[in-house]
């Protein structure tokens, strides 16, 4: 995890005093963090909010005073460019689903798991780090951050150096006319492109056994290779 030049605030917003220092712990023993503020209640953290606004706000859905989302829009209302990560007990589908709504960057259930919560810090800082090094991002880069499966690359249907539009324009040219051999310099001509070019696709058909290969021995210089089409029809 990198270490940004300034730590991350973090406010912890949650009334389970036995919860609340392992928390705080958790968040205090990385360097890339400090803890600016432990609020039991949605009054306690408006409050701390009037003094500084944290980078970072660990919250409970539950509070004596309200609902934790409740707090997250307090802060979007007021314009706080503060990230959240929610701490709760709370499943329900139609919570979590509020709390995706209101751009929550994590969503932990309870009962707390430390290595969870530090994987979910690490994350943010990684994010961070980012999102300042870089001015653009592609969209494998995107999917990481935002935690999404990466669509792998499509793999090659064909080697390096063949070109699918070249190899289907020698391939139909040579699969009409099945009875025919075609030279090097016949496939260069009728499809306007370089005998090293043809020789190369000739020789690929050649090695997937889709042309037979025969030698026209002149009456001087090296033998003339004649290729016949011998795959499929179709």
């Amino acid at each position: 995890m990198s270490t940004p030049a300034h730590p991350f605030r973090v406010m912890i917003v949650e009334d389970d005093r036995r919860i609340n220092p392992i928390v705080e712990s958790v968040v205090s023993q990385r360097a890339a963090f400090e803890v600016m503020g432990v609020a039991e209640s949605l009054a306690e953290a408006r409050t701390l909010l009037l003094g500084e606004v944290p980078d970072l706000l660990l919250v409970d859905m539950s509070l004596p005073d309200g609902d934790g989302l409740e707090l997250v829009r307090y802060c979007r209302q007021q314009g706080m460019a503060c990230d959240v990560i929610v701490i709760t007990a709370s499943r329900s589908t139609e919570v979590i689903q509020a709390a995706m709504q209101e751009g929550v960057f994590d969503y932990i259930v309870k009962p707390l798991r430390l290595a969870r919560i530090a994987q979910s810090l690490e994350h943010f800082v990684e994010v961070k780090a980012t999102l300042q090094r870089q001015a653009e991002l592609d969209q494998h880069s995107i999917d990481s951050l935002l935690g999404r499966p990466t669509v792998p690359a499509p793999q090659r249907g064909t080697p390096k150096g063949i070109d699918e539009v070249t190899l289907r324009a020698v391939t139909e040219l040579l699969r009409a006319a099945p009875d025919e051999g075609f030279t090097i310099e016949r496939i260069a001509t009728e499809l306007t492109i370089g005998r090293t070019t043809a020789r190369r696709y000739l020789e690929y058909l050649e090695a997937e056994q889709l042309l037979s290969l025969e030698l026209n021995y002149g009456t001087r210089g090296r033998p003339e290779r004649v290729f016949r089409w011998c795959g499929t029809a179709a």
